[in-house]
């Protein structure tokens, strides 16, 4: 939830001077993005610095909000995007498995980026059926 806030509070700020603002308009442009903060990241794991860029702050806020997106069930228990990745999952994983995909789906990144982003996560992260599990 700290999340979405925060990513609330940067989308205001940004709206506040549009003619700063940037937005992901495909999924190529998330692409490109994510590659920078991947390419300009320092840290593994909890402790992680990203670069001071738009495009890396733009990929990072970006998948904070899919990743937040990617643990909500509906009334049944199932994930309602058709991925589970583990709630303890980071959004480092996330961005990575968006970069696995993108990088072998290059022709599919013309159109919407969250598409692009539940089909990585869908194929990085299948949901089991099964007691206890996610469907």
């Amino acid at each position: 939830m700290r999340y979405a806030l925060a990513l609330l509070a940067a989308l205001t700020a940004l709206l506040a001077h549009p003619d700063k603002a940037r937005a992901i308009d495909s999924a190529h442009d998330l692409w490109n993005a994510c590659q920078e903060l991947e390419r300009d990241r320092e840290g593994s794991g909890n402790d992680v610095l990203i670069p001071n860029s738009k495009e890396a702050l733009l990929c990072w806020g970006y998948m904070q909000a899919m990743q937040d997106l990617s643990v909500l069930v509906d009334q049944h228990g199932r994930r309602v995007i058709g991925a589970c990745p583990p709630e303890e999952t980071t959004s480092l994983a996330l961005i990575h498995a968006f970069l696995v995909y993108a990088r072998s789906h290059a022709s599919e990144l013309k159109g919407n980026a969250a598409a692009a982003v539940i089909k990585a996560l869908q194929e990085s992260f299948p949901c089991r059926q099964g007691p206890g599990r996610a469907h």
